[in-house]
């Protein structure tokens, strides 16, 4: 009996530790994708502005060179459901114009930033910020056509506050997704000036976390 025990306990070891060499080979996997510098500037392509921008240039914090212009910046009007992430048809049109943008654009690239308040732990705000990004982008590529490599969406979760969190009124000003367009200074030498933003619309933009 005892030996049939020890080898029941060997089995059980050996099982966990594949469970457990498995789970760290997908962590690793995936920690090395989010660490991954494609273009080589030193700044990883999770927060890479401008991934494409040659490996002895110099760039800022977030992988962009003094030759890359912003073209636009705007507050997108999309809500979601509390702790969702999908995107309901009938707020595609508030994406109509900004396709219509990229595609007059092709040179341009384009950053969905996704941001929360601090309600929620700081880990959960970074995945829903990211996925409503995410969410975004992949609306832009599959249903507006705007290729994949020109389109990034990254959250940022509760990092980068515009308001205070101790008041209802700053949360959900901090709770916003924002459209940042970039291109090289030779394609930068015009700007969007048909798109227009209605802040009174913006402000009552309440995206439940």
């Amino acid at each position: 009996m005892t030996s049939i025990i020890k080898h029941i306990s060997i089995a059980a070891c050996l099982l966990a530790f594949s469970h457990f060499a498995t789970a760290e080979s997908l962590y690793a996997s995936n920690v090395k994708a989010r660490l991954a510098d494609t273009d080589r500037d030193g700044v990883i392509d999770a927060r890479d502005l401008c991934p494409d921008t040659p490996s002895d240039s110099a760039v800022d914090n977030e992988g962009c060179s003094s030759q890359t212009s912003k073209l636009l910046s705007v507050e997108l009007n999309i809500l979601f459901d509390s702790g969702k992430a999908n995107i309901k048809p009938r707020f595609y049109s508030e994406l109509k114009d900004l396709a219509a943008f990229l595609q007059e654009h092709p040179h341009s690239n384009i950053v969905i930033e996704g941001h929360t308040d601090s309600s929620g732990s700081a880990e959960s705000n970074r995945v829903l910020s990211q996925k409503r990004a995410s969410a975004i982008a992949d609306v832009l590529v599959d249903s507006f056509r705007i290729k994949a490599n020109r389109v990034k969406g990254i959250g940022y979760g509760e990092t980068r506050p515009i308001a205070t969190n101790d008041t209802p009124e700053g949360r959900s000003q901090n709770r916003r997704v924002v459209a940042e367009v970039f291109a090289k200074e030779q394609f930068a030498n015009q700007r969007w000036t048909i798109y227009s933003v209605d802040q009174s619309a913006n402000t009552a933009y309440n995206r439940n976390n």
